[in-house]
């Protein structure tokens, strides 16, 4: 019932039979099969109803056209040109896919650069608001709601809530992002840690800092090397690490909150002077990794992955005993006896305190098409294709009886994670919604948990100019002071005032005020 419950939130995805007998098989449940041809694809996307270039037919002959040549820009998972699912996904939906793939960080200034000399790609993805921002107020997006009655996976692929979120002022729609589970972060402890040092799972701020003492301080794997921490993170994400200690304070920086009915930022609340004391006495107590402000994603992941982080926000991942995106397996190979409890938001901070923030709901990566495209229809039918229920499945999964099988409701992959990455396979991410087929019980279970403990933007899905103008600026300022105030470069006394005030006067009050007028007005 949880599965069934969490996939129906997380997906929203049409169920029917869209390519038929093709790539996998059809319903909750699969009948064992391989790859049909692409002419067998073709055949039934067509008689599914996609009228509009169903797979590339000829109006007469029922010969089948050229390919239609479309460019990508993409966020680089290292897809390689010639692969089996990039071969296989432009053989079902007729296209040829140049994909330009561009790291993260670099992601914004690349496709200025790119837009900025007239090359603009069929497709685009961005993942940070400035950009997207920057995108819809370009006029260079296609409103994908005026074509997708005749691509009814897209249409259908997300609920009406999550469309209106997706709805930008001029009541178009431009952008499709991931479909996730959300939140994917909770907080989280070693529970075999807790067992040997007769601790409980903490409620209050003061039984949180015993235990993250003893983590950190009590030499807990037994190596004898002090080298373990209450937790850490990386560089360039907000402050969502320490969401655990700001929120038992009443309120998240970087994130909008509602005080007294009014759209509110977290960054200058009052209580956060409390919190940043709290967090200094932590990281000069040695109990928060001092490499959190220079780690870089892999890093971090390979340090949670390895079992030295004891009490904080973590990824969900580790929960999942099938290893959804290889956190747990790596986990209980370096700690055989190790596991893993979640926790309450803790008290003591205020007497409203909030939980782990909430992602938007628009997803952690949008994709655009761009309404010059020599090939509208071409883009639309590829991720009408990656959003039907045969196609998601395919781009994460494969083929049934060849890379994965069904027991009853359960996915049983018959491939490891590097046969997975050689193939190409979880790497096209257009669209898709992320599906847990066969993930643990224990997952689902934590994400039960996680909605008790999290806390949503009210103003997801708004859009105005001060956002893109104003806000990364204010960002860059409150992650710089904070980080500065917490590892003890910058006084907290008389430092957080000077930061409240530089942070209002850059513009925070008028995007505050800004936001909340339109909050109100929706």
């Amino acid at each position: 019932m949880r599965k069934q419950k969490l996939l129906r939130m997380a997906a929203g995805v049409m169920s029917v039979c869209l390519l038929a007998g093709s790539l996998a098989g059809c319903g909750a449940k699969k009948t064992e099969g391989t790859a049909s041809s692409a002419a067998e694809s073709k055949a039934a996307t067509t008689a599914a109803g996609d009228t509009t270039a169903a797979a590339g037919d000829t109006q007469a002959s029922g010969e089948k056209e050229a390919p239609a040549h479309l460019k990508l820009f993409l966020t680089n998972k290292n897809i390689v040109d010639g692969s089996y699912a990039k071969k296989m996904i432009e053989e079902a939906t007729n296209t040829e896919l140049e994909i330009i793939q561009v790291p993260t960080k670099d992601l914004d200034n690349k496709l200025n650069i790119l837009l900025a000399s007239g090359d603009r790609p069929d497709i685009i993805q961005c993942e940070t608001e400035t950009m997207e921002s920057q995108l819809l107020s370009s006029g260079i997006l296609l409103p994908l709601n005026e074509y997708w009655d005749n691509y009814p996976n897209i249409k259908n692929g997300r609920d009406e809530a999550t469309w209106d979120t997706m709805r930008y002022t001029d009541g178009n729609i431009y952008s499709i992002g991931i479909k996730n589970p959300n939140p994917l972060s909770i907080i989280a402890y070693r529970k075999d840690w807790l067992d040997k040092f007769g601790l409980e799972v903490p409620t209050t701020l003061d039984e949180y800092y015993e235990v993250a003492k003893a983590v950190a301080k009590q030499d807990p794997d037994g190596n004898g090397v002090d080298d373990t921490f209450a937790f850490g993170g990386y560089q360039n994400v907000d402050t969502t690490w320490f969401d655990h200690i700001f929120g038992a304070y009443g309120a998240l920086p970087n994130y909008w909150m509602l005080k007294d009915g009014h759209v509110v930022n977290g960054s200058v609340d009052p209580g956060m002077k409390d919190a940043l004391v709290f967090l200094n006495k932590m990281y000069k107590d040695g109990l928060i990794d001092p490499e959190f402000v220079t780690d870089d994603p892999k890093r971090w992941q390979q340090k949670v992955k390895s079992g030295i982080y004891g009490a904080g926000v973590t990824k969900i991942h580790i929960f999942d005993k099938n290893n959804w995106s290889n956190y747990y397996e790596p986990f209980i190979q370096s700690n055989p006896n190790g596991e893993h409890v979640y926790g309450p938001v803790l008290k003591g901070g205020s007497d409203n305190p909030v939980g782990i923030r909430m992602a938007s709901e628009r997803g952690w990566l949008r994709t655009f098409v761009s309404k010059d495209s020599k090939n509208i229809d071409a883009c639309l039918r590829l991720i009408d294709y990656l959003m039907s229920e045969e196609g998601n499945r395919f781009a994460q999964y494969g083929v049934e009886g060849e890379h994965y099988k069904w027991e009853g409701d359960k996915l049983v992959r018959l491939i490891d994670d590097k046969e997975t990455n050689d193939l190409d396979l979880n790497k096209f991410f257009i669209g898709n919604t992320v599906l847990f087929d066969h993930s643990s019980p224990e997952l689902f279970d934590a994400f039960d948990y996680s909605h008790t403990i999290c806390y949503g933007s009210p103003v997801d899905g708004i859009f105005i100019d001060e956002l893109n103008e104003i806000y990364p600026k204010l960002r860059e300022i409150t992650n710089t002071r904070y980080i500065e105030m917490i590892v003890g470069e910058t006084p907290i006394d008389g430092g957080f005032e000077d930061f409240v005030e530089e942070w209002n006067s850059r513009g925070g009050v008028e995007l505050t005020k800004a936001l909340d007028e339109a909050y109100q007005a929706k």
